[in-house]
């Protein structure tokens, strides 16, 4: 039973190989800083779906002995097809963020990990300095930092957090002109300080949970 299985079993395998390594190169470096169990959570999806295509080729199996289909050709092409059809959507989402992280963005991405640092002699986090509206937008894209205003600049924050409970805490600071309006949309849930810097309004943004 388990050596007529066995180019099942492949086929499978094969599967969950092609769509580790997609996994593996559009999570980066920015990826895994801030979220560090997308690789275990994603891996977890693609054994699910293994586990899944293989019950699908086993059921295709009982079909074809029941309309007496002899060819192994067939037989293969078709759990092939059933495999990649049970897999489409991570072949397109993994395929599309591989395109987006180390091709659109390769250079951006790149420039935010020279400037990102993890913060020592304390609680888990990451901080930065010097960052372009662009970098720190990448960057909510994958956290769930609040967007700013599009005329930030000259953008810092510092993140911490405990790890094992809920408490943490987060600060970002930006630069608009002075004659522009402070839009805080998006700064719903923490305080916010304005300072005035020459011609620049200096943005203070605090959020924590103790």
């Amino acid at each position: 039973m388990i050596r007529k299985s066995i180019k099942y079993i492949i086929i499978a395998l094969i599967n969950l190989i092609i769509l580790s390594v997609l996994l593996w190169f559009w999570t980066d470096f920015i990826e895994i800083t801030f979220n560090n169990w997308v690789r275990p959570i994603e891996f977890l999806k693609l054994i699910g779906i293994t586990i899944a295509s293989l019950i699908a080729m086993r059921i295709s199996v009982s079909f074809f002995r029941q309309k007496e289909v002899n060819s192994i050709k067939s037989r293969l092409i078709i759990s092939i097809l059933i495999t990649l059809l049970i897999s489409s959507y991570f072949y397109i989402d993994y395929s599309l963020k591989v395109f987006q992280n180390n091709i659109q963005n390769r250079e951006l991405r790149k420039s935010l990990a020279k400037k990102i640092e993890f913060i020592e002699n304390g609680p888990l986090g990451t901080k930065a300095k010097n960052l372009t509206l662009e970098e720190y937008n990448e960057i909510t894209k994958t956290n769930w930092f609040p967007k700013i205003q599009k005329e930030s600049k000259n953008i810092i924050y510092h993140y911490s957090y405990d790890g094992f409970l809920p408490d943490y805490s987060f600060e970002v600071k930006y630069d608009i002109l002075l004659q522009e309006k402070v839009d805080s949309t998006n700064l719903k849930y923490g305080e916010i300080r304005v300072d005035t810097i020459k011609n620049l309004k200096r943005i203070t943004y605090n959020e924590y949970e103790y």
